[in-house]
């Protein structure tokens, strides 16, 4: 099968939509099929790895120069990276790439583009139009913007009604990442339910099981009794901050304790830090950038050694659309203490191989943290749990389920 897959981003770009379709093109040109990944080429190396500025309020600024190689084969799959003239929110206007989608569309038997609120959903519609090709959109991000702001959420409200909703009718399938996902694209977006297949994202099972000995990072850390990890975005919806106030409780109790925070700056980093010296903090919470000149290795490898040393891994977020943190923490044995909301609610057991947080206050935190911490035999049969759980979620088995879309697509 001749299959396009069209994003924002994707490798060497750090994300969960730019993961999840390199992994999912990588398989599927694996299992013989002729894969494309055509995405725009507006990143500089900042961009692909977690030291990224975030830079806001933004409206329309001229994208950063391209330093990607525009064509290249990775892995099997030819992946192609058109040039934009322009940003306006996330849409990066790149004539190039509308014109070689319109051109082309016609060579492939299926198309399947990512992530909704990006200009490649309504390149590959057009181009739908042109060539009658069929076409699958997976949304990715949560169908309804009301985490991020009264503004967002008017704007977001504009574009379900128009753009978001004339897309998602001409597609051909939905891809919903979970139940919850298919009833706002039927309610939201009125996608008649026989249109919607659930299908949900993945992760690497074996990078995660096999992890490397911790012994270096814990000896950084101090040698705590016990690690308590946060990985994600330092931005509101993530409440990072909240943790930090809480792990302040945590810390009276389990005195011999760390918190260790991974992620990009998304603007809220420094206001992190001056919380951790305002409650003096400083020598038991560490973020990632300050253990690069004693572990002299990448990003990925600290962040592999710390879910080899961590006792819990906390996502106290507003939202996740779907927590691929929590999926890599539950491949590593780690149980985690997670909000309640989105896709977290799928791809947690309660009670299995975590604990929800239902109100997410800082007396929730720490209450919910601390049942952990001070029981052993519960962690570890949590950990073993959430190993066999997250086989559940493996990239074979995701991209599987996406071809039996694309065929049942492609034969209708």
């Amino acid at each position: 099968m001749k299959i396009l897959e069209v994003a924002q981003r994707t490798y060497p770009a750090k994300g969960g939509v730019e993961l999840h379709t390199a992994k999912v093109s990588e398989l599927l040109a694996r299992k013989g099929h002729q894969v494309t990944l055509v995405v725009f080429n507006s990143l500089d190396m900042q961009d692909c790895g977690f030291g990224v500025t975030y830079q806001r309020p933004y409206v329309v600024s001229r994208p950063r120069k391209p330093v990607l190689a525009r064509e290249e084969y990775w892995h099997g799959v030819r992946i192609l990276r058109f040039e934009s003239k322009l940003q306006l929110f996330s849409y990066y206007w790149s004539p190039a790439m509308l014109a070689w989608l319109l051109a082309n569309a016609d060579d492939f038997d299926v198309m399947h583009t990512h992530c909704l609120r990006f200009s490649n959903n309504e390149f590959t519609a057009l181009a739908h139009v042109k060539s009658k090709t069929p076409f699958v959109v997976t949304g990715h991000d949560k169908p309804k913007l009301d985490y991020l702001g009264r503004v967002a959420l008017a704007i977001d409200e504009v574009y379900r009604a128009t753009l978001g909703r004339s897309v998602l009718n001409m597609a051909d399938r939905v891809i919903a990442f979970d139940e919850d996902y298919a009833e706002d694209y039927h309610s939201l977006y009125r996608v008649p339910y026989e249109k919607i297949r659930i299908v949900s994202n993945g992760v690497d099972f074996e990078h995660y099981s096999n992890l490397p000995d911790g012994s270096e990072l814990r000896e950084i850390l101090g040698n705590p009794e016990h690690v308590l990890l946060y990985i994600g975005r330092f931005i509101e919806s993530k409440n990072p901050d909240l943790l930090i106030t809480s792990f302040k409780s945590i810390l009276e109790r389990f005195p011999k304790s760390c918190l260790l925070m991974i992620g990009k700056d998304y603007g809220l980093l420094p206001h992190c830090r001056d919380v951790v010296a305002g409650l003096g903090l400083k020598k038991n919470v560490v973020f990632i950038e300050d253990t690069h000149e004693q572990m002299k290795c990448s990003h990925e490898q600290i962040k592999l050694q710390a879910l080899a040393i961590a006792d819990v891994c906390i996502i106290p977020s507003d939202y996740e659309s779907f927590s691929l943190v929590a999926i890599e923490a539950q491949a590593a044995g780690v149980p985690v203490v997670t909000s309640n909301v989105g896709g977290l609610k799928h791809v947690v057991l309660e009670g299995k191989t975590g604990l929800f947080l239902k109100d997410r206050t800082m007396a929730e935190i720490v209450e919910k943290t601390s049942s952990l911490l001070k029981n052993e035999r519960l962690r570890s049969e949590m950990g073993s749990n959430a190993k066999k759980h997250a086989r559940n979620f493996s990239w074979d088995l995701v991209t599987d389920r996406l071809l039996e879309v694309y065929e049942e697509t492609v034969r209708n």
